[in-house]
């Protein structure tokens, strides 16, 4: 386990990634990557295909009926949390 902090960046927050971390998750700088909250904790991971193809799945769900907007974002969060909790 490594530590670091929260820094301010301009008008945002960021963390320091250690470079073994880096190496040992196989991802370099540049790389792009999702961020996700699930069950209190964030996770980092590389962006693939896929993982766009998903967005783009999700881009469309705003012309669709503003009443299933919020079930679908829920519906998103809760298997995101049943995928990351149990690692």
């Amino acid at each position: 386990m490594y530590s670091t902090q929260i820094a301010q960046w301009g008008n945002s927050s960021a963390i320091r990634i250690p470079e073994i971390i880096l190496r040992e998750t196989g991802l370099t700088k540049g790389d792009s990557i999702e961020i996700i909250s699930a069950s209190g904790s964030i996770i980092i991971r590389k962006k693939t295909a896929e993982k766009k193809s998903l967005k783009a799945a999700g881009m469309l769900s705003d012309y669709a009926n503003p009443e299933l907007r919020e079930l679908e974002k829920d519906a998103w969060k809760k298997a995101a949390s049943k995928k990351y909790e149990s690692n």
